[in-house]
């Protein structure tokens, strides 16, 4: 017994028993989403070749404008690429105590917040986000300096849902 007269336990967890994350159905990000990363990367790509015609402008020689061209061009193409795959990699579901977040198609990561560890929930929206319709829901958690999970793309109305549905949770948490 300890000092508060209660005997302490530490029972083993069946971890066959916990619950998979694996299993969930994932709700999808806005495909606007893809248009809004292949702006910055079109934006970015933009940027590259201007730099690509100074160095031309310069006197670089045949060989070394073709060589950087193709890198640029190479590049240009993975990057819409991995834009597509990143789209559909991206995935969130809310579960009766969490929340679940899924991303990378190459290196998966997934994050899962319980409402207990929440501090609080804002919503967040750029330029081409206000331009193209979409929102960013932002969760922060104890401890952290930044969000510790922003789900891109959201329709505006989903994300509010999102928001306060998360507000309710946190504040029956605290109670």
């Amino acid at each position: 017994m300890d000092s508060l007269g209660k005997d302490f336990s530490n029972d083993q967890i069946d971890l066959a028993s916990l619950p998979k994350y694996e299993s969930v159905a994932y709700s999808s990000v806005s495909s606007t989403y893809l248009i809004k990363m292949n702006i910055q990367t079109g934006i970015f790509m933009l940027v590259l070749f201007t730099i690509l015609g100074v160095l031309w402008f310069f006197q670089l020689n045949q060989w070394q404008t073709g060589i950087l061209l193709a890198v640029v061009i190479a590049a240009f193409i993975f990057r819409f690429w991995n834009n597509y795959k990143l789209l559909q990699s991206l995935g969130y579901a809310v579960r009766e105590k969490d929340i679940v977040y899924k991303r990378g198609f190459i290196f998966n990561k997934t994050t899962i917040v319980p409402f207990n560890r929440v501090q609080h929930v804002s919503i967040s929206r750029g330029v081409w986000d206000k331009i193209l319709g979409i929102s960013n829901l932002n969760i922060f958690t104890a401890g952290g300096s930044g969000s510790d999970i922003t789900i891109p793309g959201l329709d505006p109305k989903m994300a509010l849902q999102l928001k306060e549905a998360l507000a309710v949770k946190i504040s029956k948490d605290e109670f």
